[in-house]
């Protein structure tokens, strides 16, 4: 405890209150550093629950109030700090005139005392001030804060609301946009697969078959895929065969009978349908059905190899035929040749399916001839039966003869 002992009067007199200002400024400044510290982690906190796309736009706010704070706390601490040093230094030269008075002269005590009264009472006031001065800068940065915070939080949330709203417009526009491509890309899937399939056909057809003339068929053309026009090395057309691809799951019967048209159109030779999927009649992957040669498109050149042969063995026979000449050979020619075979086929699959048309109808009439029968029958019996009944009551005698009944009127009669 520091004292000073009055020259006069010889009471010790306190000196610690006079340095009390000091050492409340150094706590009030110690509380407005740790109330900074919070507000500080305040706007850290905010800062953090913040939104992603909205970090940039809140730091820049939170950076812009922390400048502001900072200002005006620095404006409150060089003013309270210019205060207290002001404070300090009369405090200081006040307690150094009441030293020296002191000690110069005991008589000056009560004065001394008055005047450390006073000035203890100047600092209590002083402080009060301060404080009073402090506490409402402090309501006032905070209500500017809760101010700015809030104005800053509408904004981020409207900002934030508009942005969602445009970002789900966009999704919705982007998901309608691959929705109707991945529809177009599906429906345009199976006929780009069918026209890769049909260009590497042709493409194997070309290379290996250089004599023959290898002619794609038109889209929306009626008529196969790919029409092969088989030729000798002297270029002597043979026969032609008629590709049909079909780049499917399952097998579909359909498919022959309109090959067949098409290759009748065509005046073909051979129909050739290359697929995966092979009927279940054939358990290999290559077979004929119905006049139609099938298989899987790893074996179509094999095929195509052992086809072509034959047209050109029948070109030779041909060939060589043409120089007997006269009618008889013309007609022999005809008869002979692939045309007459695909109309004399084409007759027999008419008369198969006016064959089975018949068959179909024969076995109906013949259900409906059996029950008409058995009526007739039933309606017979019971006519017989009626009159039977009338004879066993009034006797044959008397009964006139009826035409269809008299055998059985006879064979009554033996009974008797």
């Amino acid at each position: 405890m520091n004292t000073i002992t009055c020259k006069k009067c010889g009471e010790p007199i306190e000196i610690s209150e006079a340095l009390q200002g000091q050492i409340e400024a150094q706590v009030l400044a110690a509380e407005h550093k740790k109330h900074e510290a919070e507000i500080v982690k305040i706007k850290s906190d905010a800062a953090d629950a913040a939104k992603k796309q909205l970090a940039s736009e809140k730091e820049l706010l939170a950076e812009q109030l922390k400048n502001d704070l900072e200002i005006a706390t620095k404006k409150l601490e060089l003013e309270a700090d210019s205060k207290q040093k002001k404070a300090v230094l009369e405090q200081e030269m006040h307690i150094k005139t009441l030293r020296d008075d002191a000690e110069s002269a005991k008589e000056s005590n009560k004065e001394l005392r008055d005047q450390l009264t006073e000035l203890t009472k100047e600092l209590r006031e002083e402080r009060k001030t301060r404080a009073n001065v402090e506490l409402e800068a402090e309501k006032r940065i905070a209500a500017e804060e809760a101010k700015i915070r809030e104005e800053a939080s509408k904004q981020a949330d409207e900002k934030q609301r508009l942005n969602l709203a445009a970002k789900e417009k966009t999704i919705t526009d982007l998901q309608k946009a691959l929705e109707d491509a991945q529809r177009k890309a599906a429906q345009g899937s199976q006929q780009l697969q069918g026209e890769i399939m049909e260009l590497d056909l042709e493409t194997a057809l070309t290379n290996n078959f250089r004599d023959d003339d290898i002619e794609p068929v038109a889209k929306g053309t009626k008529g196969g895929d790919i029409r092969q026009v088989v030729k000798s090395p002297r270029g002597t057309q043979c026969g032609v065969m008629l590709w049909e691809l079909k780049r499917t799951k399952n097998w579909v019967d359909g498919w022959i009978p309109k090959l067949k048209e098409d290759l009748r159109a065509e005046k073909a030779n051979i129909p050739i349908i290359v697929t995966e999927a092979m009927p279940k009649t054939i358990s290999e992957d290559i077979g004929a059905m119905q006049g139609v040669w099938i298989c899987k498109p790893q074996l179509a050149i094999v095929l195509a190899t052992l086809l072509r042969k034959g047209l050109l063995d029948a070109g030779l026979q041909k060939a060589l035929a043409e120089n007997r000449g006269g009618k008889a050979d013309a007609l022999y020619s005809f008869v002979t040749s692939h045309e007459f075979v695909q109309q004399i086929e084409a007759m027999v699959e008419t008369y198969q399916e006016m064959t089975a048309q018949i068959t179909k109808e024969r076995t109906y009439y013949e259900k409906f001839w059996k029950a008409r029968e058995a009526q007739a029958q039933r309606l017979l019996l019971g006519t017989a039966s009626i009159v039977g009944s009338m004879q066993g009551h009034i006797g044959q005698a008397s009964m006139p003869k009826i035409k269809g009944l008299d055998l059985l009127g006879a064979g009554e009669d033996e009974i008797e």
